[in-house]
C-alpha cells in the first residue's frame, strides 16, 4: 500500500537553527514518538523500536532512519526502513525551508507498508497516518522552539 501525505508548518525560530536541528540524527532520535529504544550509530543511523498501534493491531517495529540529500538551511531527506509483526515499511520524506523568522518549513512523505498493517485499509491508514504525523510535527515544533 502507497501513501503520499504532505504539509507546511511555521516555525519561530531562524532557519539556519530549523535546518541544524532537523539534520541532527541526536534531536531526531529524542522526537519519535513512541520509541521505546533509541541508538544513535556514529554515521548518523538512527535505529529505534517503535510501538504502533492501528486500531486492534498493535506492532513492535524495528526501524532505521538516515538523514540523507542534505543542501544547508533548504533541504534534506529522511529515509526509514522498518519491519516488525509481519509488516515492512519504507517512509521517504523530504523537506524544504523558507524565509527566517518565521522558517517556513514544506513537507511531504511517501510511505510503503506491506503485510499486516498494509491489510487494514487506506482509509484507516491515512487517517492514522494523518494524526501521527501531526503528533510528529507538533512534538518537533515543541521541542525546537524550546531550544536555546
Amino acid at each position: 500500500m502507497q501513501l503520499r501525505l504532505e504539509g507546511a508548518e511555521e516555525l519561530s525560530i531562524p532557519r539556519e537553527r530549523v535546518y541544524q536541528l532537523l539534520t541532527n540524527p541526536d534531536f531526531i532520535a529524542r522526537s519519535l514518538p513512541d520509541a521505546q529504544e533509541v541508538i544513535v550509530q556514529s554515521d548518523g543511523t538512527v535505529e529505534a523500536k517503535i510501538k504502533v498501534g492501528i486500531s486492534f493491531v498493535t506492532a513492535n517495529m524495528q526501524i532505521k532512519l538516515k538523514i540523507t540529500d542534505k543542501v544547508p538551511n533548504q533541504h534534506a531527506r529522511l529515509m526509514a526502513e522498518g519491519s516488525g509483526s509481519g509488516s515492512t515499511m519504507k517512509i521517504t520524506s523530504d523537506f524544504d525551508l523558507d524565509g527566517d523568522r518565521p522558517t517556513r518549513m514544506k513537507w511531504k512523505a511517501d510511505a510503503e507498508i506491506t503485510g499486516l498493517m498494509a491489510g487494514m485499509g487506506s482509509s484507516i491508514l491515512k487517517g492514522f497516518s494523518e494524526k501521527k504525523v501531526r503528533e510528529i510535527f507538533d512534538g518537533i515544533k515543541k521541542a525546537m522552539e524550546g531550544q536555546p
